[in-house]
């Protein structure tokens, strides 16, 4: 079997290394995107593309015609036992206030096949293939000069494609891995700091929650992890449960999740009930297993960068994910486009991606971990909320803050 010579192989074609694609296409260099899915495929999540996210995409070149069907969100609701607070601008100040602050939900269908488009116009390579190995470095000549070969099976079979730099993007449950990195990605050592996460959403027609709201309930039956109501054009919501995953994965210890998750879409006692009443589920819920940040893990070798989820770029507040692997992914493409300028992409000269990744998220990931573990505690959560809910600004704070994390 013949071996591809290209200048860069991205594995995984989700945000993370559709981003990266897309940088080092920019740059002129020849770059294959490598996917086991067709796209558009879905992906279970919660679908809100925060602030963050929104302003990365259009700097990658999403297509504003994919966004134009989600509206801009207004705000948010907060449930709790003290009851619903609104987290929106009262007024000209506080819409001001958060007129850079353009969240969506929009569908993972949708967000990530237009990011794909965005790698294809920029002279990514886009092929469907299920990857094997990423074989070890192999040196040609001068230090850091060499390349790896990306192997496996799509379409038409066997492949093998080698590049002098690959980005490993393949998402949380990925098992590629170079033999440099001792463990597979998926694995992880569990702490009070790191725990995983868990969650089950689903999709649901003749939703009354407002259409530009999301909502987080934070009621004591869900604690520690939070159940939301984010809403989609036409009456249609995406709406789940996420929680921190017990030593089955069955959720919080408290009971399953897929019976947190039937109960939180069903019970007339859910804090979802009102908005869920006359509502119809829209397909089968998805549960998908979240690995929750900081986490230290290896995200550097020669000719091989980690970025997304499999770096453990998670918040662990609410499990978003997005714009901390649209950043990583960019971030991981640039500082390979420098290293090939100069045909050295060692470990050693890729060391400033690793760390970058974490002088710039760490600080977010380790603040939104305090942020979870306070807020699993009912008394300190309600009386949060009633410091919030009184005053203006803090409400517009608030929706700037839940904005901002996706």
């Amino acid at each position: 079997m013949a071996e591809e010579r290209v200048d860069a192989v991205v594995v995984g074609a989700g945000p993370a290394g559709s981003a990266a694609a897309i940088a080092m296409a920019r740059a002129g260099r020849r770059v294959v995107l490598l996917d086991r899915a067709t796209f558009p495929r879905d992906k279970p999540c919660g679908d809100l593309i925060g602030a963050r996210a929104m302003a990365w995409a259009r700097r990658l070149g999403i297509a504003e015609e994919a966004l134009a069907p989600y509206p801009r969100l207004a705000g948010a609701l907060v449930t709790a036992e003290r009851g619903v607070l609104d987290l929106a601008p009262g007024g000209p100040v506080g819409r001001i206030l958060l007129r850079n602050s353009d969240a969506r939900v929009i569908p993972r269908l949708v967000f990530d096949a237009a990011l794909v488009a965005a790698a294809g116009r920029a002279g990514a390579e886009l092929r469907r293939g299920t990857v094997r190995e990423v074989a070890a470095w192999q040196s040609e000549g001068n230090a850091g000069e060499g390349g790896r070969v990306v192997r496996g099976t799509g379409p038409d079979g066997a492949f093998a494609v080698q590049a002098p730099a690959v980005v490993l993007a393949g998402g949380y449950g990925s098992r590629v891995i170079a033999p440099e990195m001792t463990e597979p990605l998926a694995r992880r050592v569990v702490t009070r700091e790191s725990q995983p996460g868990i969650a089950t959403r689903g999709y649901f027609r003749g939703v009354a929650a407002p259409p530009d709201r999301i909502v987080f309930c934070l009621n004591d039956w869900v604690l520690p992890g939070y159940g939301w109501v984010f809403p989609l054009p036409g009456g249609g919501a995406n709406v789940g449960v996420g929680t921190l995953a017990g030593p089955n994965e069955t959720g919080s210890g408290r009971e399953p999740l897929r019976y947190l998750y039937h109960r939180f879409t069903t019970d007339p006692a859910s804090p979802a009930a009102a908005w869920l009443a006359a509502a119809t589920p829209d397909g089968a819920a998805r549960t998908w297993a979240l690995d929750l940040g900081p986490r230290h893990r290896r995200l550097v070798a020669d000719g091989l960068l980690v970025a997304g989820e499999a770096a453990a770029l998670v918040g662990p507040l609410t499990g978003a994910g997005i714009a901390f692997g649209l950043e990583s992914g960019w971030t991981a493409g640039e500082t390979l486009v420098r290293a090939l300028a100069v045909r050295d992409v060692s470990a050693r000269n890729l060391a400033p991606y690793g760390r970058a990744i974490r002088r710039r998220f760490s600080p977010w990931l380790r603040a939104e971990g305090a942020a979870q573990r306070f807020l699993t505690d009912p008394g300190r959560l309600n009386g949060l909320l009633n410091a919030l809910g009184p005053l203006p600004a803090t409400r517009v704070l608030g929706a700037r803050l839940l904005l901002h994390l996706g």
